[in-house]
């Protein structure tokens, strides 16, 4: 069933009227949100980054619970090794003295290894990410919704009422 909630959501953030700028970054939000822990601070702003800019929210939660799970599966221990060697490099000690210690920037926790390391790890896969979502889905709208969704064999064939149901079964559409 959780397949078919996903096929559904995904369908419906590629075929709805939002930007694909905005979905591009509802991703990147969602994948650094994903990187860093659950309740930090950082990660709670990066959500509340995706209600204020009004970017898709279903594609901002499906980047995010996909990175959880890479996160889960090991790439935590990335993190914590990236943040680490951030973190102790005698170079940046002023840098992250004034960034633990900055009014705003104190709330993110940055001064953690799992959260530092988390989130340069999700700014650089979500600036990476940006363009080829954006393209992709400015891709899937140019081509494959219009041609699909106009072809007559298309049309005939989603005139049955088999087709209907599973229309609405994996897609969510009205089935009439």
């Amino acid at each position: 069933m959780f397949v078919l909630t996903l096929t559904r959501k995904l369908y419906k953030v590629l075929s709805s009227d939002t930007s694909p700028s905005a979905i591009a970054f509802a991703v990147a939000f969602g994948v650094l949100a994903g990187c860093v822990p659950v309740l930090s601070g950082l990660a709670l702003f990066m959500l509340l980054l995706v209600l204020v800019f009004r970017v898709q929210v279903a594609a901002a939660l499906l980047a995010w619970g996909l990175t959880r799970l890479a996160v889960v599966a090991g790439l935590a221990r990335v993190f914590e090794g990236l943040g680490e060697s951030l973190l102790e490099a005698e170079p940046l000690k002023p840098f992250w003295t004034w960034a633990s210690n900055a009014k705003g920037l104190a709330w993110f926790g940055l001064d953690t290894y799992a959260i530092c390391g988390g989130a340069v790890v999700g700014l650089l896969l979500g600036a990476a990410l940006f363009l080829p979502v954006r393209w992709t889905v400015a891709a899937y709208r140019r081509w494959a919704h219009e041609k699909v969704s106009k072809n007559r064999f298309f049309q005939w064939l989603t005139s049955f009422w088999v087709i209907k149901i599973l229309r609405f079964i994996f897609v969510g559409a009205g089935v009439g």
